[in-house]
């Protein structure tokens, strides 16, 4: 009997259908975008009392720009180490950088930014729910451990 006609023996099991996580990326990643928004269209960014750059969440509630942008960036590191694929984030440390002090941001930086966020959406968008699930929860402790060492805990 050739290969071709031999029986199966493994039994076909189809794998679960998941829909894309439009909704949690839309949440993860649309105060980013309005970020990058607000500054190509003012040239501006919303600070608190003190000049730190702010945004608003989804939840109504304002946290520092930097410290969140950070987030993204560890958790797409995390991404990329695990899957084995390369995403553009280098644009998207550059901003980290110039929000966290407070510096210039680069016209082609604004320019990189525009040709990342597409790119790290659809990423998301078809990720495994549960491996971002994962991905939040590792990026979180890593928050937490930076955290306790930067107050010598």
């Amino acid at each position: 009997m050739t290969h071709a006609r031999k029986p199966r023996r493994k039994q076909y099991r189809p794998r679960a259908v998941r829909a894309p996580m439009l909704v949690a990326t839309d949440l993860v990643l649309r105060p980013l975008e309005a970020i990058i928004d607000q500054i190509n269209r003012d040239g501006t960014v919303h600070t608190d009392a003190k000049g730190i750059p702010q945004f608003r969440a989804g939840d109504g509630k304002w946290y520092e720009s930097a410290g969140a942008i950070e987030g993204v960036i560890w958790h797409f590191e995390m991404w990329c180490t695990r899957h084995g694929r390369a995403l553009p984030l280098e644009p998207l440390r550059e901003l980290h950088i110039a929000l966290k002090y407070l510096v210039p941001i680069r016209a082609e930086t604004m320019a990189g930014l525009a040709t990342t966020m597409p790119a790290l959406r659809r990423a998301m968008a078809t990720a495994d729910p549960d491996d971002q699930t994962d991905l939040l929860l590792q990026t979180q402790i890593r928050a937490e451990l930076d955290a306790a060492r930067a107050t010598g805990a």
